[in-house]
This record gives structure tokens, C-alpha cells and sequence, in this order.
């Protein structure tokens, strides 16, 4: 009858299993690797990786156990353990097989698992299940690789024996006790941005926002952000500013915010630069165009004009910039003197001042306005002209009317007594009264008399060459003022006589006649 022996044994690295009272090991090749010997020891100890041995009897089988620490620095109870089952006889001749079961008792991998059996006396190997790696030396060895957690492997050898008589197969094993630990390989990385408008004024802020961010696997120390603007952009008066975005931890953001002026309008593009301890670096740049609006304004004012007349005076504001010139205002006080009458375009009038509200001036879109002034007074009256708008400069423009009156000359003479008898005198009265409501100048008077009456006398300095009489230049005469002049004359011979009174003048050069009639009996 063919019984069966379970042999069992525990391995920290190689181990000999026999059975009990049935087979006596012999030594094998000279080549062959010895199993280890077997001994009782405690447990391994967390520096101490050699193998621990204990023998144990149950139900006729002889089991030896043992225990090692793996070089992972964790101390373990039980380490590898190989099981082989042995029928207790067999029959010459007919086949013969035992079983391997190779397990790893722990909760981690281990490596290079090798099997390794040797059979003395008669034993004939046949099939194995797996095929052995190798079978020199008369050593049959499994290269196992691998064992996971918990994880048995099974080898089942077969073959004959032919003699009468015993035989002896004796299995060990052995493994690598490889302790691995993971090192993690990080990668430093950096990033950077930056957000600025694309367009501003001049007289804008620039808001201008800076993002540092770890997208590496590394964390990052003593970062730092810079950022250099362009000459014609500061920031409270800098143009170098600094940063301090101190440790980041991967994915980590450190935002920043600031605001920039420009000085001038252009083109402006804007670099910073991230670093940090670990020696990298990010760059980021943003480009903003500043623009500004430029404002020119013109006045149109006639040269000349009557005093009590209406007339207009115009103002033209364009924009000469390359942005819209928003919140234009044109402001243009009232000269002393003046009447204002009315106003194009919404102008109005607040204090002193005619105002015209323009709004957003367009670029290369003039803007005409108008307003309506009289004066009641002679004299030069100037226009100062003023636009601006919310971010364009002030500007200015002058122009200027002259106002005039108009002189109106009224010629009068008057005789007295009139009839007169020959040889009798009578007296004419010349009077030049200026109506009009300007200056006369260089106002001349000549009299021509008729045959009927010859004058003998004038006043003022008038000059007496037969029938005619002329009076000095009077070189000025102011409105509503008047002059007088009188000449002495006789009858000379009955008749109806016509005596011609004749006026010029600088600002009335067309002769001006006046008759007066006088009876001669």
C-alpha cells in the first residue's frame, strides 16, 4: 500500500526538508548547492536577515519552520515557505511524483524565488510540471522570479524508480531578500504670466496683473517675481519692481497686482521674470499701446463791424490724436462790451462764459460751433478760446472784431436877414453837426456865393478869394459834436441868389451840398 508524507519548510533563504524516518538524505555532485543546515533560532531580529529554524512532528511528518526579517527594515514573523509531499512508497517500476508548493508568507514582493531538488539512488526523472530551468549537476532547479504577497507557486516532478530500495529527493529554495524603496524623482518648473489692456489713454491707469504658479512636481522656495517696465511707464514713481511670492508648493499660485502710468503715448511692451532657490526661471511679457487724444481749436471772427450790429464769431476744436477725445468741452468768455445774442450746437452761457459740451470728439472730426455777439461801443474785442477734454491737454486760440460807427454829417446854413436890400449885409451860420455814432475826420467847407451878393468877412480863419470862401481843415469831429462856422456878405444886385455850401471829409470823401436862397430887391 502507497502512502503519502507532507514535508514543509520555511525559508529566509535556503532550507533542507527530509522526511522523517523514511528517507536518509545522501550528499549529491560535488556541483550541486548545499541546502542550508537546519537549526532552531528565534525569529530573526530587524538586523539580523539570516534564517530561524524550528522542527515540529504532526501525524508522522516532520516539519521545520523558520523566520526572517526582510531588508526593508520591517521585522517579519515568516519569510518563504516551501511545502513538499512525498508518497511514504512507491512500486519500481511505476511512476513516482511529488509535489513543491513554494508560498510567500508576507504582504510584500519578493524576488529571484529559485527551486531547487536533488533525487539519490534509482530515482529516473521523467516530465515536470513546469520544465526546470536547468537540471545540470544532477540538481533540477525553477527559476521562480517573483513571488507577490501571499502568493504560492506549485512544481510537480515525476519519474521511475527500478531498483528495490530507497531513494532520496531533497528540495530547497532560495530568494533574494531585496529591499526596495521608492525615491521619488521630482521636477522643478516654473511659470509665469501676465495680463495688461491692450489699449489705454494716457491718462489711464494700466492695471497690470502678475501670476506665478508651480507646474512642476517639486516645491519651490524663495520666489520671486521682477518686473522691469519700459522707460515711459512707472509705478508709484518706480520702474523696478519686486515681488515676493516666498515657498510654493506644487500647483501652487501667488497672484500680484499693481497699476502703471504712463508718461507719454507709444508702444510699450512690458517683461517680467519669475525665479526661485532651485535655480529656474519664467519670463512673461505683455504689450500695451497707449494712446492720447490731441485736441486744436481755430477762431473765425470778422475783422470788422458796426457798432449795434449783429455778427458771428466761430470756433472750430478737432481731435489730431489717435484715440477719441471724450468729455470735450470748449469754453470761450464774453468780452466786456459784448451782447451775447445766441449760440449754436447747445452753447450756453454759465458765469462769464459761453460753454459748448462737445462730448467724445471723434479723430480728424472737426466740430463747428457759432455765436452771435453785438456791441454797442466802438473798439477792439478779442475771443480767447479755450478746449479740452477728460484726458486731452488744454489748447487755446485767439481772434479778434474791430467795432466801428458810422459817422453821419448833417450840413446846415442859415441866413439872417434875409431879404436884403443892395448894399445891405446879411450873416450866413454854417453849422456841421456829426449824427452818426463814429469819429469824422479832416472835415473841409467851401462857399461858392453868386453874382448877386459878395462876401466881405468869415470867421474861423476863412479865407476870402472873390465869390468863394474857404474854411480851415477841422481835423476832428466826435459823434453828436458840432462846429460853427459865419461869414459876412452884401447885396450886390436884385435877385433871387443861390449861395452852395460844400462839406468833405476822411470817412465821407463824396462832396455833400447844401443851398441856401437869399432875396436881393
Amino acid at each position: 500500500m502507497v502512502g503519502s508524507v507532507l514535508a514543509g519548510l520555511i525559508l529566509a533563504g535556503c532550507a533542507q526538508q527530509q522526511q522523517s524516518g523514511r528517507y536518509r538524505p545522501e550528499p549529491g555532485p560535488a556541483k550541486a548547492p548545499e541546502p542550508a543546515p537546519v537549526k532552531a533560532a528565534e525569529p530573526a531580529s530587524a538586523r539580523d536577515f539570516g534564517p530561524s529554524y524550528a522542527t515540529v512532528q504532526e501525524g508522522g511528518a516532520r516539519y521545520i519552520r523558520g523566520s526572517m526579517a526582510f531588508p526593508t527594515g520591517r521585522r517579519e514573523s515568516s519569510g518563504l515557505l516551501v511545502e513538499k509531499t512525498v508518497p511514504a512508497e512507491a512500486l519500481a517500476g511505476q511512476k513516482i511524483e511529488y509535489v513543491y508548493k513554494v508560498s510567500n508568507l508576507t504582504d510584500y514582493p519578493i524576488h529571484m524565488v529559485t527551486l531547487m531538488d536533488r533525487v539519490s539512488g534509482s530515482f529516473t526523472p521523467g516530465d515536470a510540471d513546469p520544465r526546470p530551468s536547468d537540471t545540470s549537476g544532477g540538481v533540477a532547479t525553477w527559476q521562480l522570479g517573483t513571488l507577490g504577497a501571499k502568493e504560492t507557486k506549485v512544481v510537480r516532478v515525476r519519474g521511475t524508480a527500478k531498483d528495490e530500495g530507497a531513494i532520496t529527493t531533497c528540495g530547497w529554495a532560495t530568494y533574494s531578500p531585496i529591499l526596495c524603496e521608492d525615491i521619488r524623482v521630482v521636477k522643478a518648473n516654473i511659470a509665469l504670466t501676465k495680463t495688461a489692456p491692450a489699449e489705454v489713454t494716457v491718462c489711464d491707469p494700466i492695471p497690470m496683473t502678475l501670476v506665478v504658479k508651480n507646474t512642476g512636481s517639486s516645491g519651490l522656495t524663495a520666489v520671486k517675481v521682477t518686473d522691469n517696465l519700459p522707460e515711459g511707464l512707472v509705478s508709484d514713481g518706480k520702474r523696478s519692481l519686486t515681488f515676493d511670492a516666498g515657498n510654493l508648493a506644487p500647483g501652487a499660485t501667488r497672484e500680484f497686482k499693481f497699476n502703471a502710468a504712463a508718461t507719454k503715448p507709444g508702444r510699450y511692451v512690458n517683461n517680467a521674470k519669475a525665479t526661485s532657490a532651485e535655480g529656474i526661471s519664467a519670463d512673461a511679457s505683455s504689450t500695451t499701446t497707449v494712446r492720447e487724444p490731441v485736441l486744436a481749436v481755430t477762431c473765425n471772427a470778422p475783422d470788422q463791424r458796426y457798432m449795434g450790429r449783429n455778427f458771428d464769431v466761430c470756433f472750430t476744436v478737432v481731435n489730431k490724436g489717435d484715440v477719441a477725445a471724450a468729455g470735450t468741452v470748449l469754453q470761450v468768455p464774453i468780452p466786456a462790451g459784448l451782447s451775447f445774442k445766441s449760440a449754436t450746437a447747445g452753447g450756453r452761457v454759465s458765469g462769464n462764459n459761453l460753454v459748448w459740451d462737445l462730448g467724445a470728439l471723434p479723430v480728424n472730426a472737426p466740430k463747428e460751433v457759432c455765436a452771435t455777439f453785438t456791441g454797442a461801443n466802438a473798439g477792439n474785442f478779442q475771443f480767447n478760446a479755450t478746449a479740452k477734454g477728460a484726458c486731452a491737454k488744454e489748447v487755446s486760440t485767439t481772434c479778434a472784431t474791430r467795432i466801428v460807427g458810422v459817422s453821419a454829417l448833417l450840413l446846415e446854413c442859415v441866413d439872417d436877414p434875409d431879404p436884403i436890400s443892395v448894399g445891405e449885409n446879411t450873416t450866413y451860420t454854417i453849422r456841421v453837426t456829426n449824427q452818426g455814432t463814429a469819429d469824422d475826420t479832416n472835415i473841409k467847407i467851401v462857399v461858392q456865393f453868386p453874382a448877386e451878393i459878395t462876401p466881405t468877412s468869415a470867421s474861423n480863419g476863412g479865407t476870402i478869394e472873390g465869390k468863394r470862401v474857404t474854411f480851415p481843415v477841422y481835423p476832428r469831429l466826435a459823434p453828436k459834436a458840432a462846429f460853427t462856422y459865419t461869414i459876412q456878405a452884401k447885396g450886390e444886385k436884385a435877385g433871387d441868389a443861390r449861395i452852395s455850401v460844400v462839406r468833405t471829409s476822411t470817412d465821407i470823401p463824396s462832396p455833400t451840398t447844401e443851398e441856401e436862397s437869399t432875396r436881393v430887391y
